[in-house]
Parts: structure tokens; sequence; C-alpha cells
């Protein structure tokens, strides 16, 4: 996550690596705060969205995407389960 705040390189690879690896780091505490944890994966994609397709040129532009990213963790975690939430891991287990 520190490397996609860097603006060296491709800015959205570095954000969508981020958000995969912060999706399995909350899963992995999804018995106690992963629900928690899981809002850095939603804002990590909206941000690698707006990267990719070149909406954001500026900094500042960063922070409606990540308060898009923040709604949309909110309302997942009150509506949807956590089996789907985490479907990827279920297959494996």
């Amino acid at each position: 996550m520190i490397l996609a705040l860097i603006k060296i390189g491709n800015i959205a690879k570095k954000y969508w690596l981020a958000a995969l690896i912060m999706y399995v780091v909350s899963f992995l505490g999804s018995w106690s705060i992963g629900l928690y944890l899981l809002v850095i994966p939603f804002v990590l994609l909206m941000l690698a969205l707006a990267h990719s397709f070149g909406w954001v040129k500026k900094g500042l532009q960063n922070v409606p995407f990540a308060i898009i990213g923040i709604i949309l963790w909110y309302v997942s975690i009150t509506n949807i389960d956590d089996y789907w939430l985490f479907l990827p891991f279920a297959w494996l287990v």
C-alpha cells in the first residue's frame, strides 16, 4: 500500500496489488476484525479503478473515490453475508 502512494511507475498496478494483498489479510483476520479490515481493499479497489480509467489527475481527486469505497464497504458489510464477501476463499476450504 505504501508503494501505491509513491508516485513512481504504474500507480494503478500498485493499487491493484495492494488491494489483493489487503483482501487476503482481511480474510486471515476474518475471525476477529476481518470485516473492518475489508475497508482497505474497498478503498484501494476504487482508487485502482479511478487510476486505471484515468479519472485522477491530481492527488486531491483521490478523496471522492476513497469516500465511495468506504460507502460501498459499509453497504456490503451490512447487507451481504461474510460467506459471499470471502467467496474465493470458501472454494479453497
